[in-house]
């Protein structure tokens, strides 16, 4: 079923995904608390370009979703601080993607970019890096929870420190 993806999916585990999994977009939880809880409690509310209130909510994301049929979800290391290869491993395979004739792949974050040391320049418009700009899942009311249970995956809260490191992080891209 998924035997176009095959190639990627091999470079993804070799960029260093963790784990890689496709499902029907229809898999995809979408849920208006999720927002919710990055408008009250999320430290980047409001500053930057890839959180709300500056990105599509959860109503278009299920529109987005209807217009796709799968989904690449990745499983990544997550690191104390911003490194470029995390979210960069994201859109490098979103680029291999459309690349590879999936002209309509689309990256969505996990989190805020992360890639300006001190504050997003949202104040002056002028992002260092806007190519590499998504708007983060959350933000858009995917509820990971749901979604990576229909994906046959396991996800709890955290409620102590791993001893093996922090815990993985989830990004997804859209794949037709």
């Amino acid at each position: 079923m998924h035997e176009d993806l095959k190639p990627i999916l091999e470079k993804c585990s070799a960029w260093g995904a963790l784990d890689t999994k496709v499902i029907p977009s229809s898999q995809v939880a979408l849920a208006t608390w999720v927002r919710l809880k990055c408008q009250y409690g999320c430290p980047n509310y409001g500053l930057r370009l890839d959180c709300p209130p500056h990105t599509p909510g959860p109503d278009t994301m299920a529109r987005l979703l209807q217009e796709y049929s799968r989904v690449l979800l990745l499983k990544l290391r997550r690191y104390e601080y911003y490194r470029p290869e995390w979210s960069g491993l994201v859109l490098k395979v979103e680029r291999e993607l459309f690349l590879s004739q999936f002209h309509r792949a689309f990256a969505l974050g996990a989190g805020a970019c992360g890639y300006c040391e001190t504050e997003c320049v949202r104040q002056t418009g002028r992002c260092p890096k806007p190519q590499n700009i998504r708007p983060s899942t959350e933000s858009m009311g995917v509820d990971w929870f749901q979604t990576l249970r229909n994906a046959g995956w396991g996800l709890s809260v955290v409620t102590e420190r791993p001893t093996d490191g922090l815990p993985a992080s989830y990004s997804m891209i859209l794949v037709d």
